[in-house]
């Protein structure tokens, strides 16, 4: 269980190093935007951590289920080699899914400014400057 919580831990840390530097900069430069490429790699960033966090709360709860219900083979069904292997499932899984997600935002036809003029760089934020009809993307993204 530590060692899982200090993955979350770890989590944590890099979810919130996606905005903070760029919040920062703006503050200190007195700018404030944020260029395409940016927004791509903070996106990247910001998604792959919050879907590894899901997954990993995800294996916690498991964890802690096998821990209540299975006590007695909580050893076996929960060993180090098998939390090692769900922790890195939750991080792979994470960084393709804000990957897949980042890349289709990119590739969209883009007809206004490429400059959000934001600290923050959110799909939905992207979504809104684009020129084609995005419906079936947003119920992807819901889903």
């Amino acid at each position: 269980m530590y060692f899982l919580l200090s993955q979350l831990s770890l989590m944590d840390l890099m979810y919130i190093s996606s905005t903070v530097p760029k919040m920062v900069y703006n503050f200190l430069s007195g700018q404030k935007s944020i260029s395409f490429l940016s927004c791509g790699v903070q996106s990247f960033f910001f998604v792959t951590m919050a879907s590894s966090e899901g997954l990993l709360l995800a294996t916690m709860a498991y964890d802690r289920f096998v821990a209540i219900c299975h006590p007695l083979h909580y050893h076996i069904y929960m060993s180090k080699r098998m939390c090692v292997k769900m922790i890195l499932g939750s991080w792979t899984l994470g960084s393709l899914n804000g990957l897949v997600h980042t890349v289709y935002a990119l590739h969209l036809p883009y007809c206004r400014s490429r400059t959000i003029s934001h600290l923050y760089c959110d799909i939905p934020a992207m979504l809104l400057l684009v020129c084609t009809d995005t419906w079936v993307y947003e119920y992807m993204i819901f889903f």
